[in-house]
Formats: C-alpha cells, structure tokens, sequence
C-alpha cells in the first residue's frame, strides 16, 4: 500500500506511465521492465517520505545512489536511471511538472570491457566445415571464412556485392561507418571458399529460376542476406562446432585483430584492415595481446613459479 502524499501522487503518475505507454503500442518485454523500475523508484519514495512528485535534482541523485548500495550491477542501475529519466520526461512533456528533474541524471560509469574473441584453436574448430556439398553449406563457409579473414564488421559483410570481390588482387571492396571504402585482403583458403560459394550461388539461382541479384550473399528467395540471418548461422556453426556459445559475429572481428597482433602485426596495419578511423579504438586490442601474453610467460618463466 502507498502511504505519503508524495508517494500516492508518484504511483498515480506512473500508472498514467504504463497507460499511455501501452497505448503507444510498447513491447511487453520493455513494459515489464519500465514497471519493474518505477517499482523500485516508487519504493524508494514511500521510504524517503516525499513530499511530492516535484522532486529536486538532488533527491533524484540520492536515488541513484541507492541503487548502488542495493548491489545492483552498473549496467542495470543503468537502465533504472534511464527508465527514470523517460518518466519524469513524460511528466514534464505532460506538464505534471514545472520542469524536469531528471534531465542532469548521469548513468554510473560502466566497466571497461574487452570485446569477446575465439582462441585461434577455438576459430579452427568454428571453420573446419566438412566440404561443402549445396547452397547452404558454401554459404556458411563463406561467411564465417570471410569474417575471420578480413575481420569485417557483419553490416559490412551482408553489404558486399558481387563487384566489391577484387579477384585478382584477392581483396574486398568494403563500404565502412561514415560510408568510407577500403580494401582488404583475403588469404588463398579464403579464394578457394569464395570460388566454391559462387559456383554453388549461380547453380542455386538457376534452379530456383530467380533473377540476378548484386548481393554477394543470398538468402533462400534470392535476396540479399540480413545481419539477423548470419546471427542465427552462426549460432548454429558454434554449436556443431562445440564451441563457447553466446560468441556474436563480431566475436570472429575481434578474434582476427587479437590473432594478427599476437602474431606481430604491426597495430596501424591492423587499424587500416578494420577501418577504425582512430587507432585508440585499435588500442583495445593491445590488452588482449598482453592478457594472452602475461598467460604465455607464466607457463614458461622459471621465476614466475615461485
């Protein structure tokens, strides 16, 4: 039960929230976790006694603070304050409030996370397919191929066409964030894939009797390949493969930059093959190298055994 005459005034208000919020036709998912938000929101009103919904930035960040004395992690602090910031935004817009208290609220700074990447015998596993015999199946190796040969973004990939494969150079013409166009290079087990997938590509379009297509990758009606679609491949190629699971398609992205640096390859030549306009986002990948190098010198250093 809501006590307070501040409390009772918030929990009218967000029952409003959740009216027009399902109205607008918002996802039950996302209406499931915006009330479970306010919720905490809520409670946090009935303990502090307020006085009304006009609260102060300053009692709003006294909220925020709470959540982290409550061991809830960043990230979901995170999503509390901004379902908090979408409400009080609501009740300013609908002139509930004089103004809004919640536009200053800042998210708790997130950890730093390094990307996800495959050990290279785990990336082997992942590509030794047996040989393809059908569409499908040169479709997969392909894909995965080519994602681990060129690290490329899978918007980036699914945006191939037919004439960005640079045959005789063995490189891709790829159309990058802020529509920048590189090159880069694929190796010859990668050339020999490709030959094999458009040679089943063509043969899959003259069966079906679809019409040409510009797109490199194909899905079954003949049109261009979404990145959801090589999410869910992939998904598929780990598990026959028994490799870790919640691994995403960028995870072959960050394993080919990690693979190359580990390797010796310098980190501006890296920066180019991913596109990355700045080499501080290349620089995350150093980490990588020096946690897989730090393992390798434990095993081996004498000294560090003691």
């Amino acid at each position: 039960m809501v006590t307070g005459e501040g409390a009772a005034l918030l929990a009218e208000g967000i029952q409003a929230f959740h009216l027009e919020q399902r109205a607008r036709g918002v996802s039950p998912h996302t209406a499931r976790a915006q009330r479970g938000d306010l919720e905490k929101l809520l409670d946090h009103a009935v303990r502090c006694l307020w006085v009304g919904w006009d609260v102060s930035p300053r009692t709003l960040r006294g909220f925020a603070l709470e959540l982290g004395d409550r061991g809830l992690d960043p990230a979901s602090q995170a999503r509390v304050l901004s379902t908090a910031r979408t409400f009080f935004r609501w009740l300013w817009e609908t002139r509930r409030l004089p103004k809004n208290p919640a536009s200053g609220l800042r998210n708790p700074k997130q950890p730093k996370r390094l990307p996800a990447f495959l050990t290279e015998g785990e990336s082997q596993a992942l590509l030794d397919l047996p040989p393809a015999v059908d569409f499908p199946s040169a479709r997969l190796a392909c894909l995965l191929e080519l994602l681990y040969a060129s690290g490329l973004r899978v918007s980036e990939l699914v945006g191939l066409d037919l004439q960005d494969l640079l045959v005789a150079e063995r490189a891709l013409r790829v159309l990058g964030k802020g529509r920048k166009e590189r090159l880069v290079p694929y190796h010859a087990q990668a050339a020999g894939i490709l030959d094999a997938y458009l040679g089943l590509r063509s043969a899959f379009l003259a069966q079906k009797e679809l019409p040409p297509s510009p797109a490199l990758f194909l899905n079954q009606r003949g049109g261009r390949l979404t990145p959801t679609s090589v999410r869910a491949l992939l998904r598929s190629a780990l598990e026959a493969a028994a490799v870790r699971s919640r691994i995403s398609p960028h995870a072959l992205r960050h394993s080919f930059a990690t693979h190359l640096l580990n390797r010796g390859m310098d980190l501006r030549a890296i920066q180019e093959l991913l596109g990355h306009a700045s080499l501080s986002t290349t620089q995350r990948y150093t980490h990588l190298g020096l946690e897989e190098l730090a393992r390798t010198y434990e095993k081996a250093h004498p000294r560090a055994k003691g």
